[in-house]
């Protein structure tokens, strides 16, 4: 019978965190917002790719807009497999995929690599898959760790899809607190705060307030 509970409970757990009440409410459709609002609106002047900071003028082949919590670990999260069934499972999901605060843009060639890997910390041994191109982040099997530079990034646009759609924390949590004192806000990312407030109506919080990170219960 307590087997039988705790079954019970699992299956309850996505609908518990499904219901946080923040995130934005804007944008559904993640193609939709790529196509109309990341790149003609939040990247219009151009900008610099997360992981490798590349810098580019306009969308283009060689760039694409990055999720930091990926759509594999949103569906892991939510215990689904197919959009269809994620929908059902949230009628958030879209809003998720969809977030600005998640999204960066990355180099397509990086993206294919990172996609399917963790966040975490590796031996100063290994050496960059990309040196080639000059950059910065390592990887081994299905890990990787970017440059300094963009860890605060990464921590912070982790903690919001935690706070604002109640999605588990992806990765070891100290560690990410460390990246996030690592790498502290600066005046890049308020600006592209406030960038992706007037284009979809909230904010990160954990960038306006860094100190909100000492509120997470491990």
């Amino acid at each position: 019978m307590r087997q039988s509970y705790a079954v019970l409970a699992l299956c309850f757990l996505p609908s518990l965190a499904l219901s946080f009440e923040g995130g934005q409410e804007r944008f559904s459709d993640p193609k939709t917002t790529e196509q109309q609002h990341f790149w003609p609106e939040l990247y219009a002047s151009g900008g610099t790719s997360l992981f490798c900071e590349k810098g580019f003028e306009e969308e283009g082949g060689l760039f694409v807009a990055s999720a930091v919590y990926t759509k594999k670990q949103i569906k892991s999260s939510l215990r689904c497999l197919t959009d269809n069934q994620c929908s059902l499972k949230s009628g958030r999901y879209g809003h998720m995929l969809s977030d600005l605060h998640n999204l960066y843009p990355a180099l397509s060639r990086v993206e294919l690599t990172r996609r399917n890997a963790q966040f975490g910390e590796l031996s100063d041994s290994v050496p960059s898959k990309f040196a080639d191109i000059d950059c910065e982040l390592r990887t081994t099997f299905q890990v990787i760790e970017p440059r300094d530079g963009a860890k605060g990034n990464i921590a912070r646009a982790v903690f919001y899809m935690h706070r604002e759609y109640g999605l588990p924390i992806v990765g070891q949590e100290q560690m990410l607190k460390r990246w996030h004192q690592l790498d502290p806000v600066d005046d890049e990312e308020r600006a592209r705060n406030d960038k992706i407030e007037s284009i979809q109506g909230n904010r990160n919080r954990f960038i306006d307030n860094p100190e909100l990170v000492n509120e997470l219960v491990p």
